[in-house]
């Protein structure tokens, strides 16, 4: 940090920001024109020297940090007479040197970075990284949206009272209740900037009270019930006979993260008590999910990403770069939660495969719910009052992996009917993809809220022209790469894999394709359908038992 008087005026710090304060002159190209003026002097003068020794020697960050500096200047320069795509190619900007910034700080050793961090000291380029996610998130980035909690709970962790102690933990909070969702409610006179933080902090402050409210009364009973007159020795002995006869008979609580799914299915008719099942020949819906009715069910915790990547790069080598980018968002989440996608690619690509495949490897019960032959909205569940009720598919999901986080794959999605006599999937789908409306989802087969917040959703589709604009403002639409013929001997391994397991047989009995069987595949497969690369191999493993021709 420069020790001579700011020639662009002081901007306010990273942690200030976070608690509320206003960007720099009220837009992000001016805040991040200040923050670089203010930390790097030299580069108003274009000292590179000075410059080079103020970030290690690094001439990869020397460009980046030239690149932003250029490009704030650009639109600060404009002043009046910018327009929309002055905006929108700086915003395209900021995003390449953000990802590009990331992936520098990446490779210092982390021991460096708690070091620096525990002892008080912030380096100014992860400052700058902060920053440019922040504004970033305010501009509508959906990928720095997905990294803001992060970078809230690294700052509310570390602080201390009457140092933004309760914005910082009120946002973070807020963050990850509201999963990223917001609404677009501008900022006072910024330039194009949505106050996401301030959203997230009213929905934190407002779970804060809740809590607050309710540990008042959990005192207030326990304080009444202590001044009250003791009970008789027999009752007392009685009581505690039969709460440790229930306790042994509960369920043991998960250790790590867990979430309630569904709290009681006491007003159901019937006598099952939560938790009891007498029966699971019944079609009673009390008997049916009483096992998980006021349960903590487990969340699953997030393995190790890098082998997750290599493990799918190498089924889907085609595929290595939207697997990397799928993966990042579930970096330092307390469980495997995945953003909402799309995968849209033609037939045969994978996509389902892929889907699929993820869930596996992140540890997820996977189920792939086949939209194409579905004409209503039974996705949400229905009513008992039709003697086909049932419950909505993501709960079933969830009852059948005893697991709060699961994965539903909505494979050819843009192919369900459209008809809405009996309501269309798509609308359903919007109320389960909701966040807010997905953690008091009502389901009308047990005429009860669930909470479906850790589901993780996945569709596909071969074109997303027809889909109704409000379901793709839901999902992150991603393209999936045909796989080529460079790939063929990997995608070749992957599925005598499959078929392997499939068949119930180790290696010895199916090994792997010989390159002679890989030649004459390759003269018929030139890219294109997994599909149809799948049905030649299974020729060729076919003929092995037939054996040559006469």
């Amino acid at each position: 940090m420069t020790d001579n008087a700011p020639a662009f005026g002081v901007p306010p710090t990273l942690r200030e920001l976070l608690c509320g304060a206003a960007p720099y002159g009220g837009s992000a190209h001016r805040d991040l024109f200040c923050y670089l003026a203010y930390t790097w002097s030299s580069l108003i003068i274009h000292d590179r020297r000075t410059l080079c020794e103020d970030v290690g020697a690094s001439m990869p960050m020397i460009y980046l940090l030239e690149a932003l500096w250029k490009a704030c200047l650009r639109l600060r320069d404009r002043k009046a007479d910018a327009w929309e795509p002055d905006f929108e190619v700086f915003q395209q900007s900021l995003a390449a040197v953000w990802l590009e910034l990331g992936r520098l700080l990446d490779k210092r050793p982390a021991e460096d970075f708690e070091v620096d961090w525990h002892a008080g000291v912030s380096s100014p380029l992860d400052e700058l990284n902060g920053r440019v996610t922040l504004h970033l998130a305010m501009l509508g980035d959906s990928v720095a949206i997905d990294a803001m909690p992060s970078l809230l709970w690294m700052y509310a962790r570390r602080a201390q009272p009457g140092d933004g102690f309760v914005e910082l933990h009120a946002t973070a909070i807020g963050a990850e209740l509201d999963d990223g969702s917001y609404r677009l409610r501008w900022t006072r006179g910024y330039d194009g900037l949505t106050d996401v933080l301030g959203q997230w902090r009213d929905r934190g402050m407002d779970a804060i009270a809740t809590m607050a409210l309710l540990a008042r009364g959990q005192i207030r009973d326990a304080v009444v019930e202590s001044v009250q007159a003791r009970p008789e020795p027999v009752a007392t002995l009685a009581k505690l006979r039969k709460q440790a006869a229930e306790t042994e008979q509960a369920a043991p609580e998960p250790e790590g993260p867990g979430l309630v799914v569904l709290a009681s299915v006491a007003h159901l008719p019937g006598n099952t008590k939560d938790g009891e099942s007498k029966s699971t020949s019944s079609s009673s819906p009390r008997i049916e999910f009483a096992p998980i009715a006021g349960r903590r069910l487990p969340l699953v915790p997030v393995p190790d990403l890098a082998r997750v990547q290599a493990v799918l790069a190498g089924e889907f080598p085609d595929a290595a770069g939207i697997i990397a980018s799928i993966l990042a968002p579930v970096a330092g989440r307390p469980y495997v939660r995945l953003p909402r996608l799309l995968l849209r690619g033609g037939p045969g690509t994978g996509k389902t495969r892929l889907a699929r495949r993820l869930g596996e490897e992140l540890g997820l019960d996977v189920t792939v719910y086949g939209c194409a032959s579905v004409s209503d909205g039974s996705v949400i569940g229905t009513s008992r009052m039709w003697g086909t009720g049932r419950a909505s598919v993501p709960l079933q999901a969830i009852k059948r992996a005893g697991s709060a986080s699961v994965l539903v794959v909505l494979d050819e999605i843009s192919r369900a009917g459209t008809r809405a006599d009996n309501g269309r999937l798509t609308d359903g789908i919007l109320a389960l993809a909701e966040p807010e409306t997905a953690r008091a989802y009502h389901d009308p087969y047990l005429e009860c809220a669930t909470d479906l917040s850790a589901v993780s959703y996945i569709a596909t589709a071969n074109d997303t022209s027809g889909l109704d604009p409000a379901l793709l403002s839901r999902f992150r639409v991603i393209d999936m790469p045909a796989p080529t013929v460079a790939s063929l001997p990997v995608l070749a391994r992957s599925l005598v894999a499959e078929l392997r397991s499939e068949r119930g047989l180790d290696a010895r009995w199916l090994p792997d394709l010989t390159p002679d069987e890989l030649a004459m595949i390759g003269e018929h497969w030139r890219g294109g359908s997994v599909r149809t690369l799948q049905a030649l191999i299974e020729c060729a493993v076919d003929g092995r038992l037939v054996g040559p021709a006469n």
